[in-house]
């Protein structure tokens, strides 16, 4: 049995936006976020040959493009701005009001992955549970209850995380979402 090579290709693109800070009332300055899309090709060669290598870029690209469309329409259809936008100003380090947003629509993420992961290994541990002793009902039914807990553990660190920047942002005045520069990207949005 041999080994296999893991070829990953990225592309990104820096994406421009600037806001008035909602504490101190200055200007942001431009500031940029950079969005990556990326993909990869697994084979038993070192090097990938010229149409694989195209394969992989196209990948990359088209997750870059799908990723920019996403951001572009949970920006300007829901006006939630994704977390990956830092939002700390740059003159007073207070964080904004419209990241919220963007952490409310992240809040169930890892919970529901933890529940999931809880599961998986409860399920698996009941179809080996004949081959290995210790693996009796109570110990399949406490690693789903871990990753209930887990999941339980993670939505409250999340809802406090939430509540903490609510606190940070209820003193500045309600600004507007930050100004971004869609222009820059157009060529990426109109794709198909």
């Amino acid at each position: 049995m041999g080994s296999y090579y893991v070829h990953t290709r990225t592309e990104s693109v820096d994406l421009k936006y600037s806001y008035r800070c909602e504490q101190c009332g200055q200007e942001s300055g431009p500031r940029k976020v950079t969005v990556t899309g990326e993909a990869e090709e697994r084979n038993y060669r070192k090097q990938l040959n010229d149409a694989e290598e195209d394969k992989v870029r196209e990948k990359a690209h088209k997750n870059l493009v799908k990723k920019m469309k996403e951001i572009h329409q949970s920006v300007t259809e829901k006006q939630i701005i994704p977390t990956d936008f830092p939002d700390e100003c740059p003159h007073c380090h207070k964080p904004q009001s419209w990241a919220v947003a963007g952490l409310k629509k992240k809040m169930f993420e890892n919970p529901i992955v933890c529940v999931c992961v809880g599961i998986f290994f409860s399920l698996a541990a009941l179809l080996i549970r004949d081959d290995v002793d210790y693996l009796t009902t109570p110990v399949i039914i406490g690693i789903a209850a871990a990753g209930v807990v887990a999941g339980l553990g993670c939505l409250l660190w999340n809802i406090i995380k939430i509540n903490s920047k609510v606190n940070k942002t209820s003193t500045g005045m309600q600004g507007g979402l930050p100004v971004i520069d869609w222009e820059s990207v157009q060529y990426l949005l109109d794709e198909n």
